[in-house]
């Protein structure tokens, strides 16, 4: 008995010293999701494995550092969508990757305004998440709700878009041009830079609101979420 304990103690010594030695070189790390910018791709609270052995490619969930006056220097997970020499553009909500629709086989999470009827038919059946929802008054519940869940209940029309002529200011500082989160672009990725995106579309700090990645800030890509 005394052996075979030895032997479980000396297999989790390797194991955990392996995984050590992996998370310092980051070829391979575990982080904890603390934002549901990536919903429902990556949950809220999720915990991801993430390694810089696997090469990046567009579409991908990627583990890259950023720092600012808020956090410090810390690590964000985006899905990439753009990589030098890439075109994109959204177009009332549409993301299109050279443009290619990229949205139409993702499942995507945007802002809406929901009558009470609507929401308690989508509560009932557990279809929503208390987290979700952002302002509720007597006539409007405003809540950030799955795509697909609201094609399915004909709430599709319900989704709230910024319009094309309405400017951001965030985004108009950082790229010069009259742009919003629903209408951006077109825009060439430059050379060594790469633009990160949210799957919960209206609800995500990315690209368009600080501005394109380094690709030398990439720390890995997510392998398992």
């Amino acid at each position: 008995m005394k052996k075979k304990l030895r032997i479980i103690v000396m297999i989790a010594g390797i194991l955990f010293g392996v995984y050590a030695v992996l998370g310092q070189t980051d070829m391979l790390k575990m982080y904890t999701t603390p934002t549901s910018a990536n919903e429902p791709g990556i949950k809220l609270n999720s915990k991801i494995f993430v390694s810089n052995l696997v090469d990046f490619n567009n579409r991908d969930f990627v583990c890259y550092e950023y720092e600012n006056e808020n956090f410090g220097k810390h690590t964000r997970v985006h899905r990439l969508l753009g990589k030098s020499g890439d075109v994109i553009e959204i177009k009332d909500g549409v993301f299109y990757l050279n443009e290619k629709n990229v949205d139409e086989n993702m499942d995507l999470k945007h802002f809406y305004i929901l009558k009470p009827d609507e929401f308690e038919k989508l509560k009932d059946k557990n279809l929503i998440d208390k987290k979700d929802v952002v302002h509720q008054t007597n006539d409007e519940i405003f809540i950030f709700l799955i795509d697909k869940i609201a094609k399915q209940y004909g709430l599709f029309s319900k989704i709230q878009l910024e319009p094309r002529n309405q400017k951001n200011k965030v985004i108009v500082k950082i790229y010069k041009e009259d742009w919003n989160r629903d209408n951006f672009g077109p825009l060439e990725i430059p050379e060594g830079k790469c633009f990160v995106i949210g799957d919960n579309r209206h609800n995500s700090e990315d690209s368009r609101f600080i501005g394109l990645i380094d690709e030398s800030k990439i720390v890995g890509t997510v392998i398992r979420k």
